[in-house]
């Protein structure tokens, strides 16, 4: 078994990003980005460590990269079922006793990516192994209870099943939601619907062009940092909070740092009533693809005016015109994206082990039913586009 050189950074900038860069996917990556990367040390520095990983072979060529990280998780927001109600009555008696730290080969940001990256040919064995091995040092180190690989589309899960081999069990994670942007905008997918679906989507429409909101849309480096203030700030934590499954909570700094970090490559979204911002969505995206991450929005306001629906409606018309391969619109709200914007599904996996002897028989007992399957066929198709 080959074993690689590997150098191991704090953060982004100190990596050799000519060799971190020689390992990304071009234009489908923008999670590998350096930029992007330093957003989210900078925006997650009070809660969350941060290690860059390059691996070389023996000529002394990039193998092999990697992002680590280390952040504590509660317990209750993992788990489903009986398993969650029972975590959630130990939580309000003992709750120290349900937050724990995880490592992460990853980020604590959570779009359905991986951030793991071999050079063609490569021992992807031995490098797993040294990352597990590196992992669990650091894990100790961190005192945390567990190890996370995360989040790998079903083509490359082959690339890094050999974690079963090392004591991790593969899970599914919450399927990603995309489009195949077949049209230019979002008026011509509404008018390609069969009339039932174009009937409710019009309904809704119409329920916002008769009130007072007004939508603004713009790039990061147009002031986005500055529109997103901490009261807008608020409307993300609110469709947190409600959220069935929540691992990662990012800070009000992530994204002000991904508008000036990326100022090109992020699209925002803002409906205002008066002066005030009542919903938002934001994107990154490349030539290549485009990804709906977060949105918030007003509650109070949806009944009457299908708020949340119409925010999708123009972050996804913004996204048509950008004319990408793939648009990826998240892990959530699967009814809605399938039934009104004709949206497909991909699984993805994740790998789990843990790193003492309580929390590696936890998961071998309970595994299962703390990671159902999530896959929903009924909303799926094998799908990609050209790119990305």
């Amino acid at each position: 078994m080959a074993n690689y050189r590997y150098v191991i950074c704090r953060n982004i900038q100190e990596a050799e990003l000519a060799a971190w860069n020689s390992l990304r996917h071009g234009d489908c990556d923008p999670f590998t980005d350096p930029r992007f990367l330093e957003a989210i040390e900078r925006g997650m520095a009070a809660v969350s460590k941060f290690w860059h990983v390059i691996f070389y072979d023996e000529q002394g060529q990039p193998a092999a990269t990697a992002s680590l990280c280390s952040y504590r998780v509660d317990a209750a927001l993992l788990a489903d079922g009986v398993l969650k109600a029972l975590a959630q009555a130990i939580g309000r008696v003992l709750p120290r006793l349900l937050t724990f730290r995880v490592m992460f080969c990853g980020l604590c940001f959570s779009a359905g990516q991986s951030n793991l990256r071999f050079a063609p040919g490569v021992d992807t064995v031995a490098i797993l192994r040294q990352i597990d091995e590196l992992l669990l040092s650091l894990g100790r180190e961190e005192r945390a209870k567990c190890i996370v690989f995360k989040e790998f589309k079903p083509q490359e899960v082959e690339a890094v099943d050999a974690l079963v081999g090392l004591g991790y069990q593969r899970a599914e994670s919450l399927p990603m939601n995309h489009v195949e942007p077949i049209v230019q905008s979002f008026e011509e997918f509404v008018a390609r619907q069969k009339s039932s679906r174009r009937h409710v989507i019009r309904k809704s429409q119409k329920k916002f062009a008769a009130s007072d909101l007004r939508v603004v849309q713009m790039s990061g480096g147009e002031g986005a940092d500055v529109v997103f203030t901490d009261d807008v700030f608020k409307l993300f934590e609110t469709v947190f909070d409600r959220a069935k499954v929540r691992l990662e909570k990012v800070t009000p700094e992530v994204f002000r740092e991904l508008a000036r970090r990326l100022p090109e490559a992020t699209a925002w979204t803002f409906i205002y009533q008066s002066e005030r911002v009542v919903a938002f969505a934001m994107s990154v995206f490349t030539s290549a693809v485009y990804h709906q991450i977060f949105v918030g929005y007003d509650a109070t306001l949806n009944g009457q005016y299908d708020l949340y629906f119409n925010l999708f409606f123009h972050a996804i018309d913004r996204a048509y015109r950008q004319n990408v391969a793939v648009i990826h619109v998240g892990q959530s709200a699967d009814e809605f994206k399938h039934q009104k914007l004709s949206c497909h599904q991909r699984p993805l996996y994740f790998y789990i082990k843990g790193i003492d002897r309580a929390t590696r028989y936890v998961l071998e007992r309970f595994g299962r039913s703390m990671f159902p399957p999530r896959f929903t066929p009924a909303v799926a198709e094998t799908t990609t586009g050209k790119r990305g």
